[in-house]
C-alpha cells in the first residue's frame, strides 16, 4: 500500500480519495447559496449532505451526528455567526478531531478576516467558489486529515508521550506536515512543562531564521516558569519580526500586567485590539485593564464590544450587563449636560435590555433594581436611589432564597453608596453572609471598601500616589507627604496611601529626629484604617508600622 505523504509529495492525483462514506453540513443564511454548494458536494461523492441556515441550527445539528465536514458561512442572519459557532462547537465539544470546519464568506474587512482566522478553522473559503475550487482544497484537507488522524486523536486525548512518539516519527521521516507536528511538539512541551526538549527544538528552528511559532514557543516557556522578564525581552523582540502577531501582543500584556505594569498591558493590549478586534476574550480583557487604569470611556467601550460577540452564544450572561450598566454610570460622572444625559440614559437601556432578555429570571430582576439604586446614588438622585432599593428589599422579602452571597456582596455596596454604611456593613459582617462568602468575594469588599469612588476618581489617586511615590525614591520627603495628603483627600480610607504616608514620615523621622506632628500625622492614618482586619491584604504592612512607630512613642498603646 502506497503511503500517503509519498503521494502527496509526488504531486496531487485527481480523486484520490472518496467521499462516499463521508457525511457534511452545509450553513447558509440564503437558500440559493446552500444548494449550490450542496450539489457541490454531492457531485464530488459526499454520502450525505445536510442543510441550516442559521448558527443554532448548525449545533443542533452537530449535537446529533459527528460531521466530517462543516462549511459554514460567516454571516448567518440574527444569532450567532460562523466564528461564534466554530467557538462554541468546540467548547460544547461537539467536533470529532478529525473533523474538518470551514469559514465561507464574502467579506473582506481584515477586521472579519482576521477574527475568523483568529478562531483557527480548517480553512478559510472566499465567495464565490467553483467546485473546482473547492475540490482542491478538500482534496488537501482529507488528506493532511489522513495523514495526522493518529496525532490529532492523541492530541484531542492529551495524551502528549503519544503525540511526541508521532510527531517525532513524522519529522524523522521528512513527512509533508513536519511543520504542523513541530508546532503540535510546542504545545505538548509546554503542556508537561518540558523546558530542555522545548528549548532545543525551537532553537534548532532559529538557527536559520525568525520564525513567529518558534519565537513565541520560547516566550511561553519563559511565562510558563514565570521568567516574567525574560518573556517580555522575547516577545518585544517577536513583534519586532512580526509585528501582526496579535497572540504577541496578547502575551505581552499578561507579562506586563504580572509585572504589576498596568498601563503598559493595556497598551500592548490596545495593539492588538487595532490589529483584531473582533475576540470577545480580548476585548473582556481590555475592559479589565481599562479598569485598573481609570480609563473608564476605554472600559466602557470594550465592555460594549465584548457584549455584542457574546450575544446569542453560551457565553452571555446577564453579569455582562449589569458590569457595562455600571461602568456607563461611572462614565457618566465624568460628563456634564446632555453627555451625561446620554450616558445615564444608555446605562438604563441597558438595564431595560437585560431584563426583557431574562425576563423569566428574577434574581436579574432583582440586580436590576439594585443597579439602578447604584446609578441614581452615582448621579445624586438620593430620592430613585432609595426607591430602587427599597424595591430591591421588598423582593428579598418575598422570595428569601434570591438572597445568595453574590447579592449580599451587591447589596452591601448598593447600600454603601446610598450613604447607608452601617447597615452596608451589618449585611457583609452578617453570620449567614460572612459563612457563605468565597474569599474572592470577601476581597471584592475588601477592595470596595478601600476605595468606594468611580473609576475616575480612583485613577487619580493611583497617579497622585505614583507621583508621591516618585518623590520618596528621591528622598523628598516633604514633598511626598504633601502629594499623599491630596490623594487622601479624595481617597481618605484607601490602605496603600496612608500606609505610604506612615512610612514616608519614618523616613522623614529618621532624618529630622521626630516631631509630635508628624507622629500625629500617622495616628490619624491607622484611625482611617479601622476597617483593616486580619483577612486584609495590608493588615501585616500595618501591624509592622505600627510597631515601628512605638519607637517613637513608647508610651503609644497603638
Amino acid at each position: 500500500m502506497v503511503d500517503i505523504n509519498t503521494r502527496i509529495r509526488s504531486g496531487p492525483i485527481k480523486n484520490a480519495l472518496s467521499y462516499g462514506s463521508y457525511s457534511a453540513l452545509v450553513a447558509d443564511e440564503f437558500e440559493n447559496s446552500r444548494q449550490s454548494i450542496r450539489q457541490m458536494l454531492v457531485a464530488l461523492g459526499f454520502a450525505l449532505v445536510d442543510q441550516t441556515s442559521t448558527g443554532k441550527g448548525v449545533i443542533e445539528a452537530c449535537r446529533a451526528r459527528k460531521y466530517d465536514l462543516v462549511l459554514c458561512d460567516f454571516r448567518l442572519g440574527h444569532g450567532k455567526n460562523g466564528q461564534q459557532v466554530l467557538e462554541e462547537l468546540r467548547q460544547l465539544k461537539l467536533l470529532k478531531s478529525d473533523a474538518i470546519f470551514i469559514v465561507i464568506s464574502a467579506e473582506t474587512s481584515r477586521d472579519v478576516v482576521f477574527g475568523i482566522m483568529e478562531s483557527h478553522p480548517d480553512e478559510y473559503l472566499g465567495k464565490p467558489f467553483t467546485q473546482g475550487v473547492l475540490s482542491k482544497r478538500l482534496e488537501r484537507l482529507f488528506a493532511q486529515n489522513e495523514a495526522l488522524a493518529n496525532m490529532k486523536e492523541a492530541q484531542a486525548k492529551k495524551d502528549y508521550p503519544q503525540l511526541q512518539r508521532l510527531c517525532e516519527e513524522h519529522i524523522a521521516g521528512q513527512g509533508r506536515y513536519s511543520i504542523w507536528c513541530k508546532k503540535a511538539l510546542v504545545d505538548a512541551f509546554l503542556a508537561t512543562e518540558s523546558w530542555q526538549a522545548l528549548t532545543q527544538l525551537c532553537s534548532t528552528e532559529l538557527e536559520s531564521r525568525d520564525i513567529d511559532w518558534a519565537m513565541l514557543g520560547m516566550a511561553k516557556m519563559h511565562i510558563g516558569r514565570h521568567d516574567w522578564d525574560t518573556a517580555i525581552q522575547c516577545l518585544e523582540s517577536t513583534l519586532k519580526s512580526f509585528p501582526q502577531s496579535t497572540t504577541g501582543y496578547d502575551l505581552l500584556a499578561f507579562c506586563f500586567e504580572k509585572k504589576g505594569r498596568f498601563s503598559q498591558a493595556q497598551q500592548a493590549l490596545e495593539e492588538s485590539v487595532k490589529l483584531s478586534p473582533l475576540v470577545a476574550l480580548r476585548q473582556k480583557k481590555m475592559m479589565e485593564l481599562s479598569c485598573e487604569n481609570g480609563d473608564v470611556h476605554s472600559a466602557v467601550k470594550a465592555s460594549n464590544l465584548a457584549l455584542k460577540l457574546t450575544a446569542n452564544t453560551i457565553n452571555e450572561s446577564p453579569e455582562q450587563y449589569f458590569q457595562l450598566a455600571d461602568l456607563l454610570s461611572e462614565a457618566s460622572v465624568e460628563l456634564e449636560g446632555r453627555e451625561r444625559k446620554k450616558m445615564t440614559d444608555d446605562a438604563l437601556l441597558v438595564l431595560n435590555r437585560v431584563s426583557k432578555k431574562y425576563s423569566d429570571q428574577h434574581d436579574v430582576r432583582l440586580k436590576k433594581a439594585l443597579c439602578e439604586s447604584r446609578l441614581y446614588s452615582i448621579q445624586g438622585h438620593a430620592k430613585q436611589a432609595l426607591a430602587s432599593l427599597d424595591a430591591a428589599f421588598k423582593m428579598i422579602e418575598e422570595a428569601p432564597e434570591l438572597k445568595t452571597p453574590d447579592i449580599s456582596v451587591q447589596l452591601g455596596k448598593t447600600l454603601y453608596l446610598a450613604g447607608k454604611k452601617e447597615e452596608a456593613n451589618a449585611q457583609w459582617q452578617s453570620e449567614g453572609t460572612v459563612q457563605q462568602l468565597s474569599s474572592e468575594q470577601e476581597q471584592a469588599i475588601l477592595d470596595f471598601i478601600d476605595e468606594p469612588l468611580p473609576m475616575g476618581a480612583r485613577a487619580k489617586t493611583k497617579a497622585l500616589n505614583f507621583k508621591a511615590l516618585n518623590h520618596y525614591a528621591k528622598q523628598e520627603y516633604d514633598e511626598a507627604l504633601a502629594v499623599f495628603e491630596e490623594a487622601l483627600l479624595i481617597s481618605p480610607n484607601h490602605p496603600g496611601l496612608n500606609l505610604n504616608l506612615v512610612q514616608t514620615v519614618i523616613k522623614k523621622m529618621a532624618a529630622d529626629q521626630g516631631s509630635d506632628r508628624l507622629l500625629e500625622r500617622c495616628h490619624q492614618a491607622f484611625q482611617r484604617l479601622n476597617h483593616v482586619g486580619e483577612n486584609h491584604k495590608q493588615f501585616s504592612r500595618l501591624q509592622t508600622l505600627k510597631t515601628f512607630i512605638t519607637k517613637y512613642n513608647p508610651q503609644d498603646s497603638a
